[in-house]
């Protein structure tokens, strides 16, 4: 019984001299982002308790071995949640953001602030249109194993675009003829993250051009040049993306996706600009100049950074406030995007045949939007967010967001 005893105690006492070890090397590890992250000015108290928070999580010595282990635990287990079921793998191995719901959630306050937006417009001339990206859920395709949750954001939506009908603002949903795109569809998704593939966001691009074309007269691509696949260069980078889901499961649960490029094999001339805060950047030259990354498609292994986020290749991500002007098209449509990650790459492909498109993000974008669109010389504004995104957060157009 004394060995035995011993024995605890020694094993306690090695526990705890790893985990003290571990706290060294760790404390030294995130020192230097730690350091920077507190130096950022005008943080009040509450900022900066999130700020320290928020880094120490992300700067952990050895994050992603641990979330690698876990996910292949998981796997062998084969477990179809994690994360308390936020995070689930339909039967065809998709996994999905969720949580449970008993319904739709509440569209009134944000159909209300489309018609504030749509009312405070000055000029009458700019067409207001609500565009409705596809959620990952794609009725009559995906399922799920009995018991995991149901987030009803396919619901929320439809309620949405049925109030955007009853205050007269345009729609175009996307979701109606997905399943007729032509995309296999097990390939209109990633696997590993919640956006659409880049070739499902040219497939809009193309119904977006119909749309204009039909409901305004607008006679964009008249012969069908521009949106021709066959004009682009396509290159698929095999197994190497890991999207934002994945990154949260560790590729042993989730698997590695491929991520296709594509880009106009023909002639382009653009400028690009967009500023977040105080940061700002601006780009000049071809299509795949000017409007993508190529760092993130150069960075190999390395899965887990956002920097290597494949997706955000096209116009560097998320910004604030961003402009793209071709300078090919200078009678072309000059286009407003409110709008979530999901419109990026679709923008960049419409700024083919657009003279100037503009992008702001709510989340973001510190000032008021209302105003925003007031002072540009714009044809039409799009808002445009996906099922899951239709939240207070992402409708903030008169009044300063809340930022993630």
């Amino acid at each position: 019984m004394k060995y035995f005893f011993n024995m605890k105690k020694v094993t306690a006492i090695l526990f705890l001299l790893c985990l003290f070890s571990f706290s060294i090397f760790n404390l030294f590890s995130t020192y230097i982002p730690l350091n920077k992250a507190i130096s950022i000015k005008k943080q009040n108290t509450n900022e900066l308790i999130d700020t320290i928070e928020s880094t120490m999580q992300e700067e952990v010595l050895g994050k992603f071995y641990f979330i690698e282990g876990y996910g292949y635990l998981q796997k062998l287990l084969n477990k179809q949640e994690e994360s308390n079921l936020e995070i689930v793998k339909d039967e065809k191995g998709f996994l999905h953001y969720s949580y449970f719901a008993n319904g739709p959630n509440p569209v009134d306050e944000l159909v209300n602030n489309m018609s504030v937006l749509k009312n405070s417009i000055k000029d009458k001339e700019i067409e207001v249109v609500s565009l409705m990206p596809p959620d990952k859920y794609v009725r009559g395709y995906t399922q799920f194993s009995k018991g995991l949750p149901y987030n009803y954001a396919n619901e929320t939506a439809d309620d949405f675009l049925e109030g955007m009908k009853n205050i007269g603002i345009n729609t175009i949903d996307f979701r109606e003829n997905l399943q007729v795109s032509g995309i296999p569809q097990d390939e209109l998704f990633f696997k590993t993250d919640h956006h659409w593939k880049i070739g499902t966001s040219f497939w809009a691009y193309t119904e977006l051009v119909k749309e204009i074309n039909k409901d305004y007269g607008e006679g964009l691509d008249p012969d069908g040049f521009y949106t021709n696949l066959d004009h682009y260069n396509q290159i698929t980078y095999k197994h190497s993306y890991l999207g934002s889901i994945g990154r949260r499961t560790g590729s042993l649960y989730s698997g590695l996706d491929d991520f296709t490029l594509i880009y106009p094999k023909f002639k382009t001339d653009y400028t690009y600009y967009n500023i977040n805060n105080t940061e700002e950047k601006k780009t000049e030259g071809r299509f795949e100049d000017a409007l993508i990354s190529t760092y993130s498609l150069n960075m190999g292994d390395i899965k887990y950074s956002l920097q290597a986020d494949k997706y955000f290749a096209y116009l560097f991500g998320n910004h604030a406030l961003a402009h793209i002007t071709n300078h090919l098209q200078p009678e072309g449509p000059k286009v407003l995007f409110i709008k979530d990650s999901y419109s990026v790459p679709m923008a960049s492909f419409l700024s083919t045949v657009c003279s100037e498109v503009y992008l702001v993000d709510p989340r973001y974008y510190k000032e008021n939007i209302i105003e925003l669109v007031n002072e540009l010389e714009l044809d039409y504004v799009f808002v445009s967010f996906y099922p899951p995104n239709l939240t207070e957060e992402f409708f903030s157009f008169d009044k300063t967001p809340i930022s993630h």
